[in-house]
């Protein structure tokens, strides 16, 4: 099979949408014999001709700065399998959420392109319902964890006590803020230290500062909101102790996850309809560096983590607590987790749901 992605900037690298939803795969496929290309389609060259007649199967995703609409059609009469890939519920993004405004003003591509390709992948049943309504044709690919990427993973990063840990993109201010009160009581009774791992590129106070700028001025009306709960959390965290690790370019991402050495993987999510139609990436991440996982009760995480606290703070304060002082609950609950997400998460298993939703023979 020879298979085209289009991207929607010569940077997508640099987006964990990118690396969950076309590298991981596509280095999964690579291995199996498939022979894979990846092209940007604001490049400002076009589609090269050997491009056009290369793929079987071409794959789209999420939203373009130009109209993807004709190039699509160009390779549909080409006889080409058309396949359009997204993992979130774009029609209700959360109003905080950095993306609303693209997600708002590209309605109309992302519904066309839906309705205009062959088939759809996404990451979950959830999800994949909503898809349903402008594609019958969707193939449900579970978000994996390529295993290979844990370069030197025996590096850790010291540690003098238990260490709990939250990685997540800039999305997540609002998420994080309903477990700040816990972090402050569950540190008043423990000597337990907290990282957190992204959200930003820069140093987390810098940042923050540069969000407090923008508002002053008003100089990015449309995020707004994203900008205040990011600026009400750092507030709330004056009294947690706990350090950052800026964002990493998601390819050197599960080396670093693995080097913070994290005994306690925090995973808490607001609950909204957004949110339920999300994948559990993090407890796959969480799992695959040797970290147990404590998460919302809330979809998607209720169905697979098998470890769930209710949003409020007496239910994840008496949850951490047990992880904390039940030393052989957490370990055997840490490989249970583990073994789950090594036996339904590898990349190496998933990959197979890939190539049937792109077997250009479907055609």
């Amino acid at each position: 099979m020879r298979l085209l992605y289009i991207l929607d900037t010569p940077y997508a690298f640099n987006n964990g949408c990118w690396f969950y939803r076309n590298h991981i795969p596509a280095e999964a496929l690579k291995r199996r014999g498939h022979n894979v290309h990846f092209l940007a389609l604001n490049s400002g060259r076009g589609i090269p001709d050997e491009m056009m007649t290369f793929p079987d199967t071409v794959v789209f995703s999420r939203t373009y700065p130009v109209d993807p609409l004709v190039t699509m059609r160009k390779f549909k009469k080409l006889g080409k399998r058309c396949i359009y890939e997204t993992d979130d519920d774009l029609w209700t993004v959360n109003p905080d959420n950095p993306s609303v405004a693209i997600s708002t003003e590209k309605r109309r591509q992302y519904e066309h392109l839906m309705d205009e390709c062959d088939a759809v992948t996404t990451t979950t049943s959830e999800l994949a319902k909503k898809l349903r309504k402008f594609n019958k044709n969707v193939f449900i690919c579970p978000n994996a964890i390529d295993y290979s990427l844990m370069k030197h993973k025996d590096i850790k990063m010291p540690k003098e006590r238990l260490r709990l840990g939250y990685s997540g993109a800039a999305s997540h201010w609002r998420d994080l803020e309903l477990v700040t009160e816990v972090l402050v009581n569950i540190q008043k009774k423990y000597d337990v230290e907290f990282v957190l791992q992204g959200m930003c590129g820069c140093p987390l106070e810098v940042e923050i500062w540069q969000y407090k700028q923008v508002l002053t001025y008003g100089l990015r009306p449309e995020k707004k909101l994203f900008l205040e709960q990011a600026v009400k959390w750092y507030q709330g965290m004056k009294n947690v102790r706990f350090f950052h690790v800026p964002f990493y370019p998601p390819v050197m991402f599960p080396t670093l996850l693995s080097s913070l050495n994290i005994d306690i993987g925090i995973a808490p999510l607001q609950d909204n309809e957004f949110n339920h139609s999300k994948s559990c990436v993090k407890f796959y991440e969480y799992a695959s560096i040797g970290a147990v996982t404590l998460a919302s009760k809330v979809l998607p995480y209720k169905k697979e983590v098998g470890y769930c606290a209710k949003n409020n703070v007496k239910d994840w304060v008496a949850k951490l607590e047990r992880l904390i002082t039940d030393k052989d609950f957490r370990e055997k609950l840490r490989d249970k987790q583990a073994k789950w997400v090594k036996e339904n998460r590898d990349i190496n298993k998933v990959v197979e749901k890939w190539e049937d939703a792109f077997d250009p023979k479907k055609v």
